[in-house]
């Protein structure tokens, strides 16, 4: 029978600062009303730490939640378009953390779709018969690129991590198809320039160029189409009907994009998970922290059909279809933690703020 890559273990990682709505209308010109109203947010988190620090945390969780040990992971696949630096790569630092050291490691960059390309890649590694055990992380650190005067980008975006492990299986479960796509013509409608994120915005750097660029109509109208068309191909290669499937867990990067995409997949409210209320849209870390959010409020059970769907900048798209293996309950709980903060929120900011008012930004719907 054929090997599929199957997840054992999950895992996330929310920094502690919230930066609520109303937080944000001390910043921009806006209000919770206004922006719950178009994206289905009333808070997200805003990191301390590094976009690696976030990664670990996550990693350890699904790594003891799958009972299994970093210096038996084969590959570790850091999905991320905030990585601290550029080399080396978040995912070779993460595995020195960890002690995976009989692991390859590498970033893999398709923005918003980076968790769902990677579980395509593990998924055709694993059934080649190259890897056994993989650790797939998306961790972002979005915030520093957000000029906190844009309210059509600091409403929007929060930072996390999120983790998952994929283990080899031939009992029939695991990843049953993959979809992927991209419109590098399309690729201007979402564009930030910066390198790594270590440390705060620098000086060294045009504020005019450093932020993130956002055209949220544009977005809007390819993420609906994108994301419902690329599950639609999935589902059809996988053999199944879309009743037969339990939940899809999009992409968190809209509520009314997400809501929009499910209207044109026919589904019904109970197939269809959202957690971006809490979390806002944390790029390709959203995926995986709506899966470990998924299993802890028990919505997948042992053999359900689930959907992956996510739609990026790139423009990138990609959908995977699997059915669920056994386990549906962590083998162990990790006590990994983020270091503790006194910084306040507005301490967290500050460099934001002073970073990006050294120019007059262009007018945001």
């Amino acid at each position: 029978m054929t090997q599929r890559a199957v997840i054992t273990g999950w895992g996330k990682c929310l920094p502690p600062t919230k930066l609520t709505n109303h937080d944000l209308e001390e910043l921009c010109e806006t209000s919770d009303e206004w922006i719950f109203e178009r994206t289905g947010i009333r808070e997200r988190r805003i990191s301390h730490v590094e976009a690696t620090d976030l990664a670990e945390i996550a990693a350890r969780r699904a790594l003891a939640c799958a009972g299994t040990k970093a210096e038996d992971l084969d590959l570790i696949i850091v999905a991320t378009c905030t990585p601290e630096t550029l080399v080396p790569s978040t995912a070779a630092s993460l595995e020195k953390r960890l002690g995976a050291g009989n692991a390859a490691a590498f970033d893999l960059n398709a923005a918003c779709s980076g968790f769902v390309y990677a579980t395509s890649v593990v998924a055709a590694l694993v059934e080649s018969g190259f890897a056994e055990r993989v650790l797939v992380v998306g961790s972002e650190k979005i915030r520093y690129v957000l000029d906190y005067r844009d309210r059509s980008t600091c409403i929007i975006f929060g930072d996390g991590a999120g983790a998952a492990i994929f283990e080899a299986s031939d009992s029939g479960a695991g990843v049953l198809s993959t979809d992927m796509g991209a419109d590098g013509e399309s690729g201007k409608t979402m564009v930030f320039e910066s390198c790594g994120t270590k440390g705060d915005p620098s000086s060294i750097t045009d504020p005019s160029q450093a932020g993130l660029h956002f055209e949220g109509q544009a977005v809007y109208k390819m993420a609906v189409t994108g994301m419902a068309a690329s599950a639609t191909r999935a589902i059809e290669k996988a053999g199944i009907d879309i009743s037969d499937v339990k939940l899809v867990i999009p992409h968190q990067a809209n509520a009314r994009i997400i809501q929009a995409a499910g209207r044109r997949l026919k589904l019904n409210d109970e197939q269809l998970f959202l957690n971006i209320e809490s979390h806002g849209n944390t790029a390709a870390a959203s995926i995986p922290m709506a899966i470990s959010d998924a299993m802890e409020s028990k919505k997948i059970s042992s053999g359900d059909i689930v959907i992956l769907t996510s739609f990026g900048g790139g423009i990138t798209w990609g959908s995977t279809v699997l059915r669920w293996g056994e386990r549906t309950a962590p083998a162990k709980i990790s006590d990994a933690q983020l270091p503790p903060t006194q910084k306040t929120l507005l301490d967290i900011l500050q460099p934001n703020l002073d970073f990006f008012n050294q120019y007059q930004p262009t007018t945001h719907n």
